[in-house]
């Protein structure tokens, strides 16, 4: 793996490692983001002309999402094309209001000029009401909502120190690979495995089981039934309520990785299977080629799996490269 290359000798003298710090404060400051940022997205082989999913990367300021529509192939695709539009635009006025100009494209802000979990928490409720009245009128229906995984980069007080501040509504996921360590799910799934732990039904450990099954003998009669039901989501973007909008903050070191992914991908692959994708695959090929893989997945027989599941797929990944 090229980071390997870059990052793989641990034991360095004074003077190499004062070299390589002054070498990173060169790149922070020659116009170019420590993050090489790729997405990628399809729609279900069942709707071709139809992708209810969409993501959004925007180089100013370092944000970055994925939205997932719900409500049907028309309705769904207008509800997260609607919540991209609405995120982008609140994003650019708060930075507006804050710093009163765009932000140079390219630049990282500082994680301590401003309250970032609200001002991403404002970007969110942006999003949900536009959903729930623009959406709607264009979709002729208040049957429509989407999920949504986004978040944006700041720069810390070190030169070199980073930080992810992230928003979560419905079962879109945001993941963290450390360069050294197993695989973080950042988020929790608004959803029925989520319920079925929050009212003490189940354990967290046996609903991560259920939710990584690949085969129903792996599962108890009870435990297949919850996992054929895991996709019912409890909250979203322009539904009936407004909904609680889940935020945290996580530093991100040199050679990290982020994903921020739809359920078509997260149901077809297993965790395990996502962790081996993030990393050994090239920074600039990762994103297409969890999709297809998931699409990969999504094909085989029932019989083979039942983590199957034809579905829209996208992906955004982030590596930090210095």
């Amino acid at each position: 793996m090229q980071k390997v290359l870059i990052y793989g000798e641990r034991q360095q003298s004074t003077s190499m490692s004062q070299h390589r710090k002054n070498r990173q404060r060169q790149r922070n400051s020659d116009g170019r983001l420590p993050f090489k940022v790729v997405g990628y997205t399809i729609p279900c082989e069942r709707h071709p002309q139809c992708n209810e999913d969409t993501y959004n990367i925007n180089k100013e300021g370092g944000l970055i999402a994925v939205f997932d529509g719900v409500g049907g192939s028309a309705a769904g695709e207008i509800a997260s094309q609607t919540a991209k539009r609405a995120a982008l635009t609140a994003w650019h006025v708060a930075m507006q209001k804050k710093y009163g100009k765009p932000l140079p494209t390219y630049r990282l802000i500082s994680c301590d000029s401003a309250d970032f979990c609200s001002m991403l928490q404002g970007v969110v409720e942006s999003a949900d009401d536009r959903v729930r009245t623009e959406g709607a009128h264009v979709a002729g229906t208040d049957d429509l909502a989407t999920t949504v995984a986004i978040a944006m980069f700041c720069q810390k007080a070190d030169a070199n120190d980073y930080a992810m501040i992230y928003a979560h509504v419905g079962d879109s996921r945001v993941y963290l690979l450390p360069e050294q360590g197993p695989l973080k799910r950042l988020t929790t799934d608004d959803g029925l495995l989520g319920r079925l732990v929050e009212n003490q039904m189940v354990t967290e450990e046996d609903a991560r089981h259920i939710d990584q099954a690949m085969l129903a003998e792996d599962l108890t009669e009870l435990e297949f039934s919850y996992f054929r039901l895991r996709g019912g989501i409890t909250q979203a973007l322009g539904g009936p309520l407004p909904p609680t909008i889940h935020l945290a903050e996580t530093p991100i070191a040199i050679g990290d990785r982020i994903l921020l992914c739809t359920d078509g991908i997260h149901d077809n692959l297993t965790d395990a299977e996502i962790e081996a994708i993030l990393r050994t695959t090239s920074r600039d090929a990762v994103a297409r080629v969890l999709v297809e893989r998931s699409l990969l997945r999504s094909r085989e027989d029932r019989g083979v799996t039942i983590r199957a599941k034809p579905d829209d797929m996208s992906a955004v990944v982030v590596t930090r490269r210095f």
